[in-house]
């Protein structure tokens, strides 16, 4: 071997190593005895009628003793209000979202509201198409006691059936392993070390209210990063833990809508920069993709994709994807390459649809240091 194919090879050691080594700090969820915090799960829900008969009976079943549940009916033009007027609970509460005002994006405005009106200790922020196991509630605010913390984040299993959620969703739980020094995450002295998905976030009540809650952030496009960013800058210990045994959540019904969603997002996660982004790419060209265009000609591509595929093979088994997907890697790198140019294009001309609603983010990219 030539020092050229020695230094590749041993990033792409290093590399694994990490993963290997990262994958001793990615804390499941798990169930925890009863606790005497009450807890607020604040849903907002914009044409989710579908999603809600099945999220609903789940939280109803939560083992929580102290529990209640708010549902902003953000002005839907389904029959969201009607499958929510089919439940009946004490610990239930529907509210009807206002008009969104100017500056504000619509599920930052929702549970804006929500926040208003949650009495809870403990606030968790969830997404209508999510599914809980029972013990979901009462374990979150367990973990708050447990680890002394102000905010946590349970990344939820990902139920995936259409062609391009296969190829990107296991990508996001991958990065974490990959790149994301989670040893670092609860360590107050590292602000930038953080990782948050909106499918489960949740704060004590003072904490959120420390950061500004989501008022305080209320035109950013991926607004689990801006709060969990928030935080810690604030001084705060965040946790983020693996909550595959603990929340299933299925995104999207089909590629259209899972294209439409990642290209909302993909962009703005390197702060709407486009050296980011393109260092990034190609990146991950070069480490990921680049191997197996060799395998017929260079002696040591078998031995980079070994390494370079370790740590998608310890995410997909910690996440319980398809040990067959795994193979797909290189492919899922190269479409989400496509899509990332896709948004990068949409923010640049400063407009992006989404739950029926069309933004003007030219505003939004002139401020985007939250997401940085």
């Amino acid at each position: 071997m030539n020092p050229l194919e020695i230094g590749y090879l041993l990033v792409q050691g290093g590399l694994a190593a990490f993963a290997v080594i990262n994958n001793f700090f990615w804390h499941n969820l798990e169930p925890s005895q009863a606790n005497h915090l009450k807890i607020s799960i604040l849903i907002p829900a914009r044409n989710e009628a579908r999603n809600l008969e099945q999220l609903l009976p789940s939280l109803l079943a939560q083992d929580a003793a102290n529990l209640e549940i708010l549902v902003l009916n953000d002005r839907s033009e389904d029959d969201t209000k009607m499958v929510l007027e089919q439940f009946t609970d004490s610990r239930l509460r529907v509210l009807e979202g206002t008009q969104l005002p100017d500056g504000w994006l619509g599920k930052n405005w929702a549970c804006h509201q929500l926040s208003l009106v949650a009495t809870g200790h403990i606030l968790i922020f969830t997404d209508a198409d999510t599914l809980w196991q029972s013990f979901t509630a009462n374990a979150i605010a367990a973990q708050f006691e447990q680890r002394n913390a102000d905010a946590l984040c349970a990344w939820a299993a990902q139920t995936v059936t259409d062609p391009i959620s296969r190829l990107i969703q296991p990508l996001q739980q991958w990065s974490l392993l990959a790149f994301l020094p989670l040893f670092f995450v609860p360590m107050r002295a590292f602000p930038v070390a953080v990782a948050a998905n909106g499918q489960c976030l949740a704060f004590t009540r003072a904490a959120y209210n420390r950061i500004g809650g989501h008022e305080a952030i209320k035109n950013s496009i991926i607004e689990d990063m801006a709060l969990a960013r928030a935080v810690k800058r604030s001084g705060g210990k965040f946790v983020l833990l693996n909550g595959a045994h603990a929340i299933r959540t299925k995104m999207y019904a089909n590629s259209q809508e899972a294209f439409a969603g990642y290209a909302k997002n993909v962009y703005p996660a390197f702060g709407a920069s486009r050296a980011a982004f393109f260092t990034a790419t190609l990146f991950n060209f070069l480490v990921y993709v680049l191997p197996w265009l060799l395998l017929p000609f260079w002696d040591v591509a078998p031995l980079a994709i070994l390494a370079s595929m370790l740590a998608r093979g310890i995410s997909d088994q910690r996440n319980h994807y398809n040990p067959l997907w795994t193979l797909l890697h290189p492919l899922g790198i190269a479409v989400w390459a496509i899509i990332g140019f896709e948004s990068m294009q949409r923010f640049e001309t400063g407009r992006v649809t989404w739950k029926g609603r069309e933004y003007d983010l030219r505003q939004t990219n002139k401020n985007s240091s939250d997401l940085k």
